[in-house]
């Protein structure tokens, strides 16, 4: 059985999904006490060895390349670790070369901002005019434009193509078969709503393409590239920039071989860059698109600042995204305006982060994965502290006192734009909310009608759609909103008091049963294979294959699309005849498996690695730690009970419920 191997790309941005709990008092705050910033290259250079000093830093530490500016002048550009550890290669801060990820999206939206200086496009304009050979598919009445794309606002269904990482030696995909072969619908209103959108700038990328009718990667080269002296960046993955690449390692330290995007060229995140380049990347953004030292100009003033306003936001206390930049960790902003972006793809990771105000910036390379948002949250952190630290002058946020009446309109389930499976259900109490979610729970004050507080200072928001009804909440992602949903309709056999009865209307309300529309939810019946595979990969949210049914026995199920995705994602497994079993009841062993196995390829937010549990009862050994697994994460409702030892029998052999499979659903991930 030939099976196309298929990961979630939405593990790739995996470390930018939940926002940094670093407590935050205040928001709009007054700018703080002048400061001269990192305006001394011996100062910087000390500083910045004393981080890498530390000892909690070299633990994490693999190789960085680190490059600081301020006003017009490199303050910094330098190397620590190494690029290659069994070599012992120290990291060149000139020539080693790092993949930056997403900080591509800079350099995409950049160009596209090139082209509507020159007038050759219209930012709101209909972006079909500009896709050559490309018509996308749009059922919202409203018109899709390159501001949409460019602000993560486009509405598709789909925001992350199947780029899993090629082999360098295979023929590439070019840019435009890759966006024929990925390509979404619109679905939601274009502007209403922030999900963080990988597709939408490889549409740019086209976009840019097929305006100026030369490959991509040559206008970012002869556009952005040259005129700024960046010598050693590219797009293209050739055997000169193969062979300076810094080796990749992985979370527990292994090293990675050197892998192609896909497509070969990768305007949302394939950018091979140095520290010296970015550096000069970096002074143009903070010097109004000049290229400090040659004259040249990759664009003006006016667009520069289109580009760093925030301009897409829940709420005007929460910092947004602006084109190509974003504001990740706004609780190290220290009362400065920051716009950021991050990078994170396999072996690498990387951060951007500008002061246009103080004319600003640092720039941080990573050649591993192990703790790297970790890391690169604590040289953040260490830089803004050094030197623009918080002060006194912040804004006083006083609680605003809302009746539990006028507090209710907030209640509801709301699932994550991006990663359907990530979940917050909101209850309204007389002082504020009540969030659950898979953090645990968490308090919420007023602060203003549509702005909350936690106890620690984090800030949450909701949105209103336009009868006045809320929409959307944004509280611990940095990527995505979520979307209220729709309210539930009552089953006949599951009353409000059944043990089920939240997972079961979650079920629901998540269109896990949308091809079972049926007045009874018969609760205590056993679930089908095809069921089970069908409501797991409708709660994935990833795109379902096109490819025909592999196994023999699926070809006229009506979940067959979802049990072949689901066969090349590697979560199920068939019979040696090349038979699923549609029809048979799913243990729960096999359950607890097949959920296991889409933690294990990126599926989730609680980690790939499998815990363990205490068990008890009879487990087929292949599926023992699958079922430890579901026992130590609580992917189970009150049908498991833990004795006095903390021993549980899971009754793996037994057939899984259609309640159970819910409460399943419901606390994963």
């Amino acid at each position: 059985m030939n099976i196309v191997t298929r990961t979630f790309r939405s593990l790739l941005g995996v470390t930018l999904v939940i926002a940094l709990t670093i407590p935050s008092n205040s928001y709009a705050s007054t700018p703080a006490t002048q400061s001269n910033g990192p305006s001394d290259p011996h100062e910087v250079e000390n500083f910045m060895d004393g981080f890498f000093r530390r000892a909690d830093v070299k633990t994490m530490l693999v190789g960085a390349v680190v490059a600081i500016v301020s006003g017009d002048k490199v303050q910094l550009n330098k190397g620590y670790g190494y690029s290659n550890l069994k070599l012992r290669s120290l990291v060149d801060p000139d020539r080693t070369l790092f993949r930056v990820a997403s900080i591509s999206k800079t350099i995409t939206a950049t160009a596209v901002m090139q082209l509507a200086e020159q007038g050759k496009v219209d930012l709101d304009a209909d972006v079909n005019r500009y896709m050559a050979g490309v018509s996308i598919p749009n059922r919202t009445g409203t018109t899709l434009t390159l501001k949409h794309l460019l602000t993560h606002t486009s509405g598709f269904d789909y925001t992350d193509g199947t780029e899993d990482e090629g082999d360098p030696s295979e023929a590439p995909l070019p840019l435009e078969s890759f966006v024929k072969e990925q390509l979404p619908t619109v679905v939601r209103k274009p502007g209403e709503a922030f999900r963080y959108d990988n597709y939408g700038y490889d549409v740019l990328g086209y976009a840019v393409q097929s305006v100026t009718g030369k490959p991509f990667e040559k206008v970012a080269a002869n556009e952005i590239f040259t005129p700024l002296g960046m010598v050693n960046s590219s797009f293209a993955l050739t055997p000169n920039v193969q062979s300076r690449m810094a080796t990749p390692y992985d979370g527990e330290g292994n090293p990675l071989p050197q892998y192609a995007t896909i497509p070969s060229i990768l305007p949302d995140g394939g950018m091979i860059s140095t520290g010296a380049d970015m550096a000069r990347f970096m002074l143009a953004q903070l010097n109004g698109g000049k290229a400090i030292g040659s004259g040249s100009s990759i664009l003006n003033a006016t667009s520069i600042n289109a580009m760093q306003r925030l301009s897409v936001s829940i709420h005007p206390g929460i910092p947004g995204v602006g084109y190509g930049f974003e504001s990740s960790y706004p609780s190290l902003n220290n009362g400065q305006y920051v716009v950021d972006k991050s990078g994170v793809s396999s072996g690498f990771q990387s951060h951007l982060w500008l002061l246009p105000d103080r004319k600003a910036g640092l720039f941080v390379a990573l050649n591993s994965t192990r703790d790297a948002k970790k890391l690169r949250a604590a040289l953040i952190q260490a830089f803004m502290d050094h030197y623009y630290p918080k002060t006194n002058e912040t804004e006083t946020l006083t609680p605003l006192h809302l009746k539990r009446q006028q507090l209710q309109r907030f209640e509801g389930e709301y699932s994550d734009l991006r990663m359907k499976y990530l979940h917050y259900g909101i209850t309204a109490h007389d002082d504020g909310l009540t969030v659950n979610d898979s953090n645990g729970e968490h308090e919420l004050i007023p602060i203003e009608p549509l702005l909350f507080r936690d106890s620690e200072g984090k800030l949450a928001a909701f949105k209103e759609d336009d009868k006045g009804n809320i929409a959307y909440f944004s509280y611990s992602k940095a990527d995505s909103w979520s979307e209220r949903l729709p309210d539930r309709k009552l089953y006949a056999d599951v009353p409000d008091n059944h043990p089920y009865a939240k997972f079961i209307y979650y079920a629901q309300q998540q269109s896990l049963l949308r091809k079972e529309e049926e007045p009874a939810f018969r609760p205590e019946e056993t679930i089908t294979r095809a069921e089970f595979v069908g409501q797991l990969m409708t709660l994935a949210g990833d795109p379902l294959s096109n490819e025909p049914s592999l196994f023999v026995d699926t070809n006229n199920q009506r979940y067959a699309s979802e049990i072949q995705t689901a066969l090349e994602y590697g979560i199920i497994k068939g019979t040696p005849g090349g038979r699923f079993e549609p029809n048979r009841p799913m243990t729960r062993q096999e359950a607890a498996m097949a959920l296991t196995r889409a933690l294990l390829i990126g599926l989730g937010s609680a980690g790939a690695v499998p815990l363990e549990a205490e068990l008890k009862g009879d487990t087929d050994p292949w599926a023992i730690k699958g079922v430890e697994n579901v026992v130590a994460r609580g992917y189970y409702g009150p049908e498991v009970v833990k004795d006095a030892e903390g021993k549980v029998d899971y009754r793996s052999k037994q057939p899984m419920l259609r309640q159970e499979a819910a409460a399943m659903f419901y606390r994963f991930p």
